[in-house]
């Protein structure tokens, strides 16, 4: 069968696109010309969706030439569009799953929410799970229900005795971070970040990263209230934040753990005008190691959460909910440190 990377290189799109054409996601805006391309370039290379096997009246688990049936997988984002935009990790992590889904002739479907705040999908056809990828309050996780029993959380993981997750380690993150720091001489390290986000089931609670960067430091005896930079999760609310502390004339941290790539921009524009260079004056450290972080001037040296890995076992999970053999479990996925200079030794 076809990868979505045969169709996307045949039809001169992304994979992503791809993958949004064929499920027929009703946020994609592409002009009708690429659709179709899309669409011819699959036929030619001899895929079909299950939509088409549902028009033709045959079963999938009956179609001969293709083999067993195609299983469904709805797919819900925490976040709307236009966050999805200032936040990449979670639409790079949607692209990656659509991939995983893919290699196992599994079509993803893209769930949204109605004017009510309800989710819903564009079709009547019935879905074999569900991903969720982020937090969500009660209300929305009876809407994956209405749907399908087999739900598994990406980037999250809403009640453990109930539901299979897939998480990042974020004790090893932090600990990569200021043993990062640490070895190169730094001693006053600040906290860039939201320290209060979402929690498991949407509501406000301390943010891991922030949890263990705070008890690192207060084991080694050097937490300083004054280095918390309490921000929104967006590049607006970090620069306004760093702004205005280095406006006020306080010492300048020696480094700082900017707890999301999402911060990393308005964090450089604010020590720019400040006059302050990275690393020359501030070591700086992200985390999720995006394009954000990758192509900044300077790179930075950021901390990478595998993605890639992380939609792969939320597919495993999938499966072996399907099984029906699975105790509800939490997969950890391990991190690695990505060094591109923004720190020095000093």
């Amino acid at each position: 069968m076809a990868t979505l990377k045969e169709i996307a290189a045949l039809a001169g799109v992304s994979s992503a696109t791809v993958s949004r054409v064929l499920n027929q996601d009703p946020s994609l805006s592409v002009t009708h010309e690429t659709r179709q391309r899309v669409l011819n370039a699959a036929k030619r290379l001899g895929y079909r969706t299950v939509q088409q096997r549902y028009q033709t009246n045959q079963s999938p688990e009956a179609d001969k030439q293709t083999g067993p049936a195609e299983k469904r997988i709805g797919i819900a984002q925490m976040f709307e569009t236009e966050q999805l935009l200032e936040d990449i990790c979670y639409l790079l992590l949607k692209n990656f799953l659509d991939e995983a889904c893919f290699e196992k002739r599994w079509s993803t479907v893209m769930l949204f929410r109605d004017e009510r705040g309800r989710f819903i999908k564009n079709d009547e056809l019935p879905l074999d799970g569900v991903v969720a990828i982020g937090r969500f309050t009660q209300a929305e996780i009876s809407d994956f229900h209405s749907f399908t029993d087999n739900i598994v959380f990406l980037d999250s993981s809403s009640d453990e005795e109930k539901y299979c997750s897939i998480v990042p380690n974020y004790r090893l993150a932090v600990r990569q971070v200021l043993d990062c720091f640490w070895e190169h001489g730094y001693n006053s390290v600040a906290y860039l970040g939201g320290v209060y986000t979402f929690g498991p089931k949407k509501e406000l609670s301390m943010d891991p990263r922030f949890y263990y960067y705070k008890n690192s430091l207060l084991e080694r005896g050097c937490f300083d209230q004054d280095l918390v930079l309490d921000c929104d999760m967006n590049s607006a609310s970090s620069y306004a934040v760093v702004n205005q502390y280095l406006a006020q004339g306080k010492k300048i941290p020696e480094a700082i753990f900017a707890a999301s790539d999402v911060v990393a921009p308005g964090l450089l524009r604010a020590l720019r005008e400040h006059e302050l260079e990275v690393p020359g004056d501030v070591g700086v450290i992200t985390f999720n190691n995006t394009s954000l972080s990758q192509f900044s001037e300077p790179p930075l040296t950021s901390v990478e959460v595998f993605l890639r890995e992380n939609a792969q076992a939320a597919a495993f999970c999938m499966e072996l909910l399907w099984q029906k053999k699975i105790h509800p479990k939490q997969i950890i996925i391990s991190c690695r440190l990505e060094q591109r200079g923004s720190v020095k030794y000093k």
